[in-house]
């Protein structure tokens, strides 16, 4: 995660914590007293009230709407908001999100509406009631946007600014933003553990994992190490070997970037750990060509430790991995080169003949994981066959690349081949329009499930509690879809968006997994 300010060390740390909570699950609908599932309940209120935003929020944005239009739309909305007040309403929201949202959007809504009208203080009365509960978005209309310009510099308007600000920072620490030092105070490390220690407590997604290492006392015990470290940059590997604890690839600890900036890799080489062995798999620069360095040789040692020993030592405590497969990547393809810019990296290799060489190099690359590859890769295997490799999920870009490869080469083939080995991730959204190129029925995609923390039940006594999420189904609608046989090809490397692409494609039964 970037931000594009200049954080103090400690608060780009609050800012660079991904905690995910996403874990399968199953979920049954209660029924309602009139035989109908409190889902359906939920999705018809849930639709009708969205229905009724959208247009209310359309005539109050529009500049041009008369006082006699605008009045006409408050009866709506106060309708909408007694519906979310009945004992029903209640009820329904109480288990759905969305749900939930929509009481502070109309109650938005409704002060807009209000100052569109002149009424100030009703408009200022709602604002200030609803404020902590406003989403992201319309804190940032609240504060950017045009809906309250008329109250200009009203000093009542000024402190609910203010009072919003202290709220968003409540959560997001920025009021830890300070210049990046290259040794920041012992306060300021001590802020950025505490910190990172009660994110996870709270948030991280693995209540169990919390409890085997003894989150308290690993906190506890890692403040005298952050006292000791003598710089910004020792600090923050401090930071990462807590975090490494957790098992986790979802949650890290980025640096910031003025380290950043100073760390790369051998970009000229790729590695891998292979039947325990660590090779060369990649080899593109000339230069290590002519020093004898090529793929498939074993790598003996790296700056004169045994490669086994250095990745245990040097590389391993600081990566974040979920599976031990995960964490060989991590290891030993992605940051096994890493170091200081301004520092060579010496290697020795076992050459074909038996014989060691060694090799200088240069680190140059900087930290993104893993080799730059396309987003799509595409081509015909004897037989027939079409081979594509979907390489990530990140770029919308990738769906239409998809879609184009298939046409190409589709409608030549027998059957398809499709490579998701190299897939990092990054929008769910995409993975699955990829699968509705594939399929014309309907499918499932992820449960999931997210902790659900009530103070009031804690001080009761009750345990752990979840909010349980069921698959959703996709319908594809492309007029067009590959029709012959698929079969999906998965590794190490298929992480994040493009497992949840493995699941739905699971779930759709299209073809064999084969990884």
């Amino acid at each position: 995660m970037r931000y594009q300010k200049r954080l103090s060390d400690f608060g780009r740390l609050l800012l660079s914590v991904t905690l995910i909570s996403c874990l399968s699950a199953a979920c049954s609908s209660a029924v309602l007293a009139d035989g109908s599932s409190s889902g359906a309940g939920i999705e018809k209120l849930i639709a009708e009230l969205t229905d009724m935003e959208t247009r209310a929020a359309k005539t109050i944005g529009n500049d041009k709407s008369t006082p006699a239009e605008l009045e006409a739309v408050l009866p709506a909305i106060q309708r909408g908001l007694s519906r979310l007040s009945a004992p029903e309403g209640l009820r329904l929201a109480n288990g759905d999100s969305t749900l939930q949202d929509l009481r502070p959007i109309l109650l938005f809504r409704l002060a807009a509406l209000q100052t569109r009208l002149g009424r100030k203080n009703e408009a200022l009365n709602l604002l200030d009631s609803v404020l902590l509960e406003l989403p992201g978005w319309l804190r940032h209309e609240l504060l950017k946007g045009s809906s309250f310009a008329s109250l200009g510099n009203d000093p009542e308007f000024e402190r609910i600014k203010i009072r919003l600000e202290r709220a968003t920072a409540l959560w997001d620490g920025s009021s830890f933003l300070s210049e990046f030092k290259e040794n920041i105070s012992e306060d300021e490390k001590i802020a950025g553990l505490s910190a990172f220690w009660s994110e996870v407590k709270n948030n991280f997604m693995n209540p169990s994992r919390l409890v085997e290492v003894d989150w308290d006392r690993l906190y506890l015990s890692y403040l005298p190490r952050v006292r000791q470290t003598k710089s910004t940059f020792e600090y923050y590997r401090v930071l990462q070997e807590m975090c490494a604890r957790l098992q986790d690839g979802h949650t890290r600890i980025w640096m910031p970037m003025e380290l950043y900036e100073r760390q790369a890799m051998a970009g000229e080489l790729e590695t891998a750990l292979v039947e325990d062995k660590v090779l060369l798999v990649a080899v593109k620069s000339e230069e290590l060509r002519k020093q004898g360095l090529a793929p498939g040789q074993e790598i003996v040692s790296i700056d004169g430790i045994a490669v086994k020993k250095y990745a245990e030592e040097q590389v391993a405590p600081y990566q974040s991995a979920s599976t031990p497969q995960d964490l060989a990547v991590w290891v030993y393809s992605y940051m096994l080169t890493l170091g200081a810019k301004d520092q060579a990296m010496r290697l020795e290799v076992r050459g074909f003949d038996g014989q060691t060489i060694t090799a200088s190099m240069p680190r140059t690359r900087n930290l993104a994981p893993g080799p730059s590859r396309p987003l799509i890769e595409s081509r015909m295997l004897d037989g027939s066959i079409a081979y594509v490799a979907v390489n990530s999920m990140n770029d919308p870009k990738v769906v239409a690349e998809f879609g184009q490869a298939l046409e190409g080469i589709g409608q030549r083939a027998n059957a398809l081949i499709l490579d998701v080995r190299n897939n990092g991730g990054g929008n769910s959204g995409n993975g699955y329009e990829i699968l509705n190129y594939l399929t014309d029925q309907p499918y499932l995609t992820s449960d999931w499930k997210t902790r659900s923390y009530s103070p009031t039940f804690r001080s009761w006594g009750k345990g752990l509690q979840w909010r349980i999420f069921p698959a959703g189904e996709i319908t594809p609608k492309r007029e067009k879809h590959f029709t012959k046989p698929v079969a999906l090809l998965i590794g190490p490397r298929t992480y994040s968006a493009a497992e949840d692409f493995c699941v739905a494609f699971r779930n759709a039964k299209r073809g064999p997994i084969v990884g």
